[in-house]
């Protein structure tokens, strides 16, 4: 059941830069337009057993991964779990949190979740 209203998993890093600040600003943004679900993986990469079983379950949906620099733990996470995200994406070099930088990452995801969402509903 893989349609084109199916909700997308965006995985995203959970740091306190504020790259990663814009993240969660621009995904929270995202949500407002389009079915998305925001999966941070510091619970998971803790051990605690409800959010390692949400990581785990990931495999059978439709997962775009968002990281906020150059460590990839969101997407190393995955792997960890052995979870396969549709598309990976870096958010480019914020050094500061401004709404013109949430705007354009946001667009940017925005156009993910729907390249991700096309492809899923292909699979």
């Amino acid at each position: 059941g893989k349609g084109m209203n199916e909700e997308v998993d965006i995985v995203i890093c959970s740091g306190y830069s504020p790259g990663a600040r814009v993240l969660r600003m621009a995904v929270r943004q995202v949500a407002r337009e389009e079915k998305v679900r925001m999966v941070t993986v510091a619970p998971a990469l803790a051990g605690l057993p409800k959010a390692v079983e949400d990581m785990k379950a990931l495999k059978d949906r439709c997962v775009l991964v968002v990281d906020g620099c150059e460590g990839f733990c969101a997407l190393q996470t995955l792997n960890q779990f052995g979870v396969k995200a549709a598309k990976s994406v870096m958010l480019n070099k914020h050094i500061q949190v401004t709404q013109s930088a949430v705007d354009m990452e946001a667009a940017n995801i925005l156009k993910s979740v729907r390249e991700v969402r096309a492809k899923c509903g292909k699979e």
